[in-house]
């Protein structure tokens, strides 16, 4: 009789897959959720992005375009995941001083400790209708120190409850995959970063989010669609190796 539920359940989910073909539970209904959780896809990804400035040729959102394929790869890659819709705002500064980003029109900062606590609320959210493993990601460099701390101390509380919270440091797998690459090139370190988000934008949508006539003469040549397909590529192996290996132990 079980073996006959569980049968059920993947056949639910699979014709749910068929008609969404979607990893994102913003696009299923909650009954192809509940199907997906019954037929065993049971990990949830948690991706924080960002808004703030990135100088005169990128977007503001760049994060927040990025995370979304980014997530959305790695739960195919996975496949038993799905993704959690992005959190687009991260610390990014003092709003009443005017420090960091927040010198800058359009960017939006949180607290860390509002950024803690909505980012615990999406953990929570998923634990509680059943998912196992939550995997919580960083696009955004100056949140993952706390996000880090967030997760081991969520793991060590429902460990034994039998889900486990982990943080996957992807963002850090990038720069350092993105440095090797582009000082094989011999680029100057001053000008890895805006080649890495150009070139991942140009990758999404060559002509939306990047402004080329903005972009310096030492970046615009490197920032393509075959070198941000290269970054992005490098983040999910980097991101699905590592959750992988956290889910063995």
């Amino acid at each position: 009789m079980r073996r006959f539920a569980c049968l059920l359940a993947l056949l639910s989910f699979s014709t749910a897959a068929a008609q969404t073909r979607s990893v994102m539970i913003e696009d299923l209904t909650t009954n192809e959720v509940q199907a997906a959780l019954n037929a065993g896809m049971t990990t949830a990804i948690y991706y924080t992005g960002g808004t703030h400035q990135s100088g005169p040729a990128i977007a503001l959102g760049k994060h927040n375009i990025i995370a979304p394929l980014l997530a959305r790869r790695i739960a195919e890659d996975l496949g038993n995941a799905l993704v959690y819709p992005i959190n687009p705002y991260a610390p990014g500064g003092d709003y009443v001083r005017r420090t960091g980003h927040m010198r800058f029109a359009g960017s939006v900062s949180l607290t860390e400790a509002t950024f803690l606590a909505v980012s615990k609320d999406v953990v929570m959210s998923a634990l509680a209708v059943g998912f196992k493993h939550v995997v919580i990601l960083n696009e955004h460099g100056g949140s993952r120190a706390a996000l880090k701390t967030m997760a081991e101390q969520m793991d060590k509380e429902w460990a034994p409850k039998g889900a486990r919270v982990f943080f996957v440091p992807v963002y850090d797998d990038g720069e350092t995959f993105f440095i090797d690459y582009l000082t094989k090139l011999s680029v100057a370190p001053d000008f890895h970063t805006p080649i890495d988000d150009a070139s991942e934008l140009t990758a999404v949508d060559a002509s939306k989010y990047v402004r080329r006539d903005k972009l310096p003469p030492q970046v615009a040549p490197h920032s393509t669609s075959a070198v941000g397909f290269t970054f992005i590529n490098a983040k999910v192996n980097a991101a699905v190796a590592s959750i992988r290996a956290q889910m063995a132990k």
